[in-house]
């Protein structure tokens, strides 16, 4: 049995918009403890992690493991129905192979959709560490990545010291983004350098992301020339991690 309540649709609008920027299906594993997804973009060069605990809903009912696989496109069309002050109750229909999603608000609406077969492979847990780790401002993040845009369809990252720079460079020119920890004003609040880190990534992905954010504040973490992991806060106690693979310069 499968049955949960979520009274925030602002909360699972932001899960749905974050999935939408990488994938075209959802797997959603449901167990006794929350809600949770691991799994890769078709290019495999992006991986996408939801967490969401159990208490994050208002009933969570579940007893038992189940995975549902969904198709995004639906998935965004429903949430796009959603009043901001409906209240969600999410239903599995295993008879069926059918995912309901009933809307409470001034008229009670209910969408059934079908569960797909999911994918064949999906992203497996792997242990990483990291030499560099910054938290800041994710309205700052956003417009880093733009500022790189205007030149260039890559982001350089690099961490030194206090500082953390997006850098970019193009046919037209070149531009960088410079973030110094200690600054009295500076939106950069927490960096930690264990040895100097220096990485490119794609700027597309990073544009998409930045799109989804939808907390204050975003943890980038990264190596050289390794994946970078950008982790943000969604509701209370959940979060939402995209973990990128870098671009290698080799000229």
């Amino acid at each position: 049995m499968l049955h949960v309540t979520l009274d925030s649709t602002k909360t699972w609008k932001q899960i749905v918009d974050a999935f939408a920027t990488l994938l075209t299906e959802v797997h959603f594993v449901f167990t006794e403890t929350g809600l949770s997804l691991r799994q890769l973009d078709s290019s495999k060069a992006a991986m996408v992690v939801l967490n969401l605990p159990s208490g994050v809903f208002q009933e969570y009912s579940c007893e038992g493991d189940y995975d549902v696989c969904l198709g995004v496109d639906e998935l965004v069309k429903v949430s796009k129905r959603m009043a901001s002050d409906d209240k969600l109750e999410f239903t599995l229909n295993e008879k069926d192979s059918r995912f309901e999603i009933k809307m409470l608000g001034q008229a009670e609406r209910r969408f059934s959709l079908q569960i797909l077969d999911p994918p064949a492979r999906s992203g497996k847990k792997t242990s990483m560490t990291f030499d560099a780790k910054a938290e800041m401002f994710a309205d700052s993040f956003k417009q880093a990545v733009k500022d790189i845009g205007v030149v260039s369809n890559h982001v350089k990252l690099i961490a030194e010291g206090d500082v953390l720079t997006f850098a970019g460079k193009g046919d037209t020119g070149d531009a960088d983004v410079s973030l110094k920890r200690g600054d009295d004003e500076s939106p950069l609040f927490e960096l930690k350098v264990e040895k100097k880190a220096v990485s490119m990534y794609a700027l597309n992905y990073l544009t998409e992301i930045a799109k989804a954010m939808s907390s204050d504040s975003v943890t980038l973490q990264f190596s050289t020339n390794k994946p970078i992991m950008l982790e943000f806060a969604i509701a209370e106690g959940g979060s939402i991690t995209f973990i990128i693979a870098p671009r290698v310069d080799r000229v």
